[in-house]
């Protein structure tokens, strides 16, 4: 009989937030001068530096959230439909990635918005922008609202998933597509980060 791994929630959660203390909050902070003195050599050391503690904190928030906290969830409430994800790190394309990764997110999507703009006579295209441009408003509205400025950073990264995924179907295949998913999520993520808390500081703290 084969059990699956299980680390309890709270554990998972103190794992995360000690990385966040340690490792990506110093480095964010000795990324703010070269933001500013626009030193592009420092800008991409800081980039790469910061890109590795935070796609391990991902990967735990991913295992903390739809593994642990779901299914605990689930237990307590003895909710019987308990597909939350699939294999998306095998993902060959973008488009494989994102309807894997969050099903229920997706699965919504799908119901209330691509099947209804099919209906309408929307082509595919048209209706899988439509999802993007969704999911794209509600990433930058979940980053705005804390941060209290609009700066589109997270609207446009979701955005231009959209050529990036045509780009990956069109040129990049097998492993190749895999490896472009990762290399997107393991740069793309800790780019946001650093743009964001540019502005922040600009926004917030800047004596002009």
């Amino acid at each position: 009989m084969i059990k699956k791994c299980f680390f309890p929630p709270d554990f998972l959660l103190q794992i995360i937030l000690s990385l966040i203390q340690q490792w990506i909050v110093p480095t964010i902070n000795n990324s703010l001068k070269p933001l500013e003195e626009m030193d592009y050599t420092r800008m991409l050391e800081r980039l790469l530096k910061l890109a590795i503690p935070n796609h391990f904190i991902w990967l735990l928030f991913f295992y903390w959230f739809f593994h642990s906290s779901l299914n605990a969830v689930a237990e307590i409430l003895r909710f019987g439909d308990r597909h939350f994800y699939n294999d998306w790190w095998n993902s060959e394309s973008v488009q494989y990635f994102w309807r894997n990764w969050n099903v229920p997110v997706h699965q919504w999507c799908v119901r209330h918005l691509y099947i209804p703009l099919r209906h309408w006579g929307c082509s595919k295209q048209l209706s899988a922008a439509a999802v993007f441009l969704l999911s794209a408003f509600f990433h930058e509205y979940l980053v705005s609202v804390p941060l209290k400025m609009f700066r589109a950073w997270a609207f446009l990264g979701m955005l231009g998933q959209l050529p990036f995924s045509k780009f990956v179907e069109r040129y990049l295949h097998s492993q190749y597509g895999n490896m472009a998913v990762w290399i997107s999520l393991i740069i793309g993520q800790p780019l946001c980060i650093l743009m964001y808390y540019h502005d922040y500081y600009v926004f917030h703290y800047h004596k002009t």
